[in-house]
């Protein structure tokens, strides 16, 4: 009897370790940065919950130049924050009841 994995990543922000269906994922490919809400995008990948809060302080605090080791222009981060409020704006769109 086979059973599916749970797959679990710790969260930049708080160093906590959540299931990967709490969490979206920031994802690096060739020295450029992606915002990957759906797991889908290869490259080498960070996590962080996805709670307003949390999205926050990630980019209030810039803890994508730690984890990705380098740093990142701010241009970047404002086109990976856009992408996020639309993402979060969809998501609680379609959470609202009707």
């Amino acid at each position: 009897m086979k059973t599916d994995k749970k797959y679990s990543r710790k969260s930049i922000v708080d160093g906590k370790i959540y299931s990967v269906s709490q969490l979206v994922r920031f994802a690096k490919i060739n020295n450029e940065f992606y915002f990957d809400p759906n797991l889908e995008l290869e490259g080498r990948g960070t996590y962080c919950l996805d709670n307003q809060e949390q999205i926050d302080t990630l980019f209030k605090k810039h803890l994508l130049n730690k984890a990705f080791r380098q740093n990142i222009e701010e241009s970047v981060y404002e086109k990976l924050r856009n992408e996020v409020n639309k993402w979060l704006s969809k998501k609680t769109i379609k959470e609202l009841p009707m």
